[in-house]
């Protein structure tokens, strides 16, 4: 059966979650929503960029809201963004940041109205919905949540997408924005709904609402909030340039198809369609230059991957995969944030150029005597982080598939110059310093 990675840490870190105490804090050192932590102390941090190493010695413990997992110890939802040091983290009721290598709290920012699906990151099982780690910039750290918004006498309930925006140092609130989904006298609700923010720039923050009963994506003004514009029935999935590309589900040929579909970031104006008499998309993360998806054939049932210009929709480069049942049949794909796409399909691990859409190498190699790793978890600046097959972990070049490191020390979930952070072996969310 698979089970939440719970025990009940909390934000503040004064209780570790299984692997053993965190470090007690005075109570003036993790400063409320707008103020900034009384110290200025850090402790020395090695740093590398990609990092071949952790320090197991010195795990931190991190909220039980970080992620779930499963029995096996995988990670099967992620609610953190982690971003240098600190990790971002959004839960039914709140967006907050804690410091990876301490463990401190740095705040924690509510999300005003009630939740919709409050036990998103808890239960007795593991669901592949809930919110989406938060998107981080430098002026902003924004997430979303569903709130169902209470009846106020003769006017009905409503389902609604929140939009939070905070500023990432202090937490103070920039704004929340909640737009309303659907009435609720039908009972639809916020309950396995996926929510998450695809775009924060300048000129808008885009957050999408996706459920079986329908998906909403709205624009809003990042300085105010303000709506600029809203589609329904369309789950926006990359920013490429000032082009939104999203899986749209109204499809006037066939309600049973799917496309994508290219909107103008600053109005929502229609721009291209896409992978068009589908029945399943994925929007995969990837350069800004090339849009890349997951598509299904409506009519085959066979599987893609696609590279597509962001300007025009016309694809560049596909390549069809081994596995033709359900959504998800090519396969699982990580992108390096640098110019690295790599996937798994069926056992093998082919690498391709994000921004050109050529395959570079693939795994395994019989020539070289060489297999496909057991598994990747993260990807990260020209580095593919994962385990063999015989549950070592395991760091391969991004560009050229070579083993770079077999010291790594644990497999981590995410990583960044300062840290790593993943499930311990007793299940519960860790981080760990960089080594080297």
């Amino acid at each position: 059966m698979l089970i939440t990675a719970a025990c009940l840490g909390v934000l503040a870190a004064t209780a570790a979650c299984g692997g053993g105490a965190a470090p007690t804090l005075p109570t003036d050192q993790a400063g409320p929503a707008g103020q900034a932590p009384a110290s200025s102390a850090e402790p020395e941090a090695v740093t590398a960029d990609p990092p071949m190493a952790f320090d197991t010695s010195k795990g931190v413990a991190l909220p039980s809201t970080a992620l779930q997992a499963n029995m096996g110890g995988s990670v099967t939802s992620k609610f953190m963004t982690l971003r240098d040091r600190t990790g971002y983290i959004i839960a039914p009721e709140s967006l907050s940041a804690v410091d990876v290598l301490t463990g401190r709290e740095k705040f924690t920012t509510k999300i005003e109205g009630p939740a919709a699906d409050p036990n998103a990151h808890k239960g007795p099982f593991v669901e592949q919905s809930g919110p989406r780690p938060p998107l981080v910039t430098g002026k902003l750290a924004v997430g979303a949540v569903p709130l169902r918004m209470p009846e106020q006498g003769t006017t009905p309930g409503y389902l609604a997408l929140a939009v939070i925006a905070v500023n990432p140092e202090t937490g103070a609130k920039a704004w929340q924005t909640n737009t309303k989904i659907a009435d609720d006298q039908y009972g639809i609700s916020g309950d396995r709904s996926v929510t998450h923010v695809v775009a924060v720039t300048d000129k808008a923050v885009v957050a999408s609402f996706a459920q079986s009963e329908g998906n909403l994506t709205v624009a809003l003004d990042p300085a105010t909030g303000k709506q600029l514009w809203e589609r329904k029935d369309y789950d926006a999935g990359s920013l490429n340039g000032d082009v939104v590309v999203g899986v749209d589900s109204n499809v006037a040929e066939n309600s049973s198809m799917v496309q994508a579909t290219a909107l103008d970031l600053a109005t929502g104006q229609q721009k291209w369609v896409g992978a068009a008499k589908s029945s399943a998309v994925e929007i995969l993360p990837a350069d800004p230059a090339m849009v890349v998806l997951k598509a299904n054939e409506y009519s085959s049932g066979h599987a893609f991957l696609k590279f597509l210009d962001p300007a025009t929709g016309a694809e560049k480069f596909s390549v069809e995969g081994t596995r033709n049942l359900g959504p998800d049949s090519y396969g699982d794909c990580l992108y390096d944030e640098q110019s690295v796409l790599a996937c798994t399909d069926s056992g093998v691990l082919t690498a391709y150029d994000a921004k050109a859409g050529t395959k570079l190498w693939s795994l395994p190699d019989q020539a070289a005597n060489r297999v496909a790793p057991g598994g990747l978890t993260v990807a990260w600046h020209g580095a593919l982080y994962g385990y063999t097959n015989g549950r070592q972990p395991i760091v391969l070049d991004a560009k050229t598939g070579k083993d770079l490191s077999t010291e790594v020390g644990f497999v981590p979930d995410w990583v960044s110059k300062y840290a790593a952070a993943g499930v311990d072996k007793d299940g519960s969310p860790k981080a760990y310093p960089v080594k080297k």
